[in-house]
């Protein structure tokens, strides 16, 4: 045990120094934003987990856990009346493992143009961005699973537009010492850019997330926790990194009922206001299994800022 976790310490340090990046590096921040129901009310807690088509967003090796095939759509009702939305759908493969092809979309609707002095000139604009991409997983040794993924994004401002490649990959590791333990890593968005809105070429959002999962043994409780975007810099202290952590759990009321509750302790300490507390960060959820179908459903309180609804569908056949 001793041995594995210093060999994850290490990748996690030399990841973190590799690809560290300051807030107003980066670009097609869409990537960042929460589109499961489910993991939105774990608090964005899935890196950890796996046999759900929906990880494919924050870890694609846990893709490797589902079994036939799986469909996933979600719709998020975002703040200043912004909308956004996944589609995925995962199938075995032979001597592959398991693929998926899924698509991320958000639009930010339609603005008025306005010329150099503020003036309205009649005309709308829109904006809107988007990534579609493919995934695989499968098996890594004893106790290793594995995943990647490649995407192409895309953005688009009134006439102007950018893109991009990019790729994913994940680890998990199913912990032989204690029954139901997994810890995950993942890094997302790994790529470059092909065009450009200015002559400024701006990075990727990467995004480095570290978890654990735990199922109890006499409770039908799953438990979570992660430490998520390492690859972010900070103005304080090295060690502020771990202030990004979430926590959550999943209970499960009956075999067509869980409910979900969660914390991100990253989104309350930017949304609350200079002085008190709120509750921002706080999520909680509610997924109802229907014959082959799961309905879910999440809210994530942004404090004074209002609070984010999504729904979502997922099925096997």
């Amino acid at each position: 045990m001793k041995n594995v976790l210093n060999q994850w310490l290490f990748l996690l340090i030399i990841v973190t120094q590799l690809f560290a990046q300051s807030e107003g590096e980066r670009n097609f921040l869409f990537l960042l934003n929460e589109y499961s129901p489910r993991g939105s009310a774990l608090a964005g807690n899935l890196v950890a987990s796996r046999g759900d088509v929906n990880t494919f967003f924050y870890n694609p090796a846990g893709l490797n856990g589902i079994t036939g095939r799986q469909w996933s759509a979600a719709y998020v009702d975002h703040l200043l009346d912004f909308q956004g939305g996944m589609l995925v759908f995962s199938l075995p493969m032979k001597q592959v493992g398991r693929l998926a092809l899924h698509l991320l979309y958000f639009n930010y609707g339609t603005f008025n143009e306005t010329d150099l002095f503020g003036e309205l000139t009649g005309r709308t604009f829109s904006a809107s961005e988007m990534a579609l991409g493919a995934s695989i997983a499968n098996l890594l040794g004893e106790n290793f699973e594995y995943g990647l993924s490649i995407k192409f994004i895309y953005s688009v401002l009134e006439r102007y537009n950018a893109s991009a490649i990019a790729v994913d990959g994940g680890l998990l590791y199913h912990a032989p010492f204690m029954e139901n333990l997994t810890f995950g890593i993942s890094l997302s968005n790994v790529g470059v850019g092909i065009d450009h809105y200015t002559d400024v070429k701006e990075n990727l959002p990467l995004l480095l997330r570290i978890g654990m999962a735990k199922r109890l043994a006499h409770l039908p409780l799953t438990l979570l926790l992660a430490i998520n975007d390492l690859t972010r810099t900070t103005s304080g202290p090295a060690w502020q990194i771990f202030e990004r952590f979430s926590v959550a759990g999943e209970f499960d009321v009956n075999p067509n009922i869980r409910l979900r509750l969660g914390y991100q302790n990253d989104v309350n300490q930017s949304t609350r206001p200079l002085s008190g507390r709120n509750f921002s960060g706080i999520s909680a959820g509610i997924g109802i299994h229907w014959r082959q179908l799961w309905f879910d459903y999440s809210y994530v309180s942004y404090g004074d800022l209002g609070g984010l609804n999504r729904f979502g569908i997922t099925g096997s056949f």
